[in-house]
């Protein structure tokens, strides 16, 4: 499984959060209320590798160079 973060809006309400998924195309079925968007894979936000460090870091180390 790999971990997705997205954007979901609804009735003036945004929240930022994540999902796992096999392949990232399910997600917007998953919340048929909600307006999707923004959907892009991250690395798993609570894998032992990424304990301890902050975002900023995790995100740091994994850019495509």
């Amino acid at each position: 499984m790999k971990a997705y973060q997205f954007t979901m809006t609804r009735d003036n309400v945004t929240i930022e959060t994540f999902v796992y998924s096999e392949h990232g195309k399910d997600i917007e079925n998953r919340f048929p209320e909600w307006k999707v968007t923004d959907i892009k894979e991250i690395p798993d936000p609570v894998s032992q590798s990424n304990a301890g460090k902050s975002k900023e870091k995790v995100d740091n180390e994994n850019k495509w160079c």
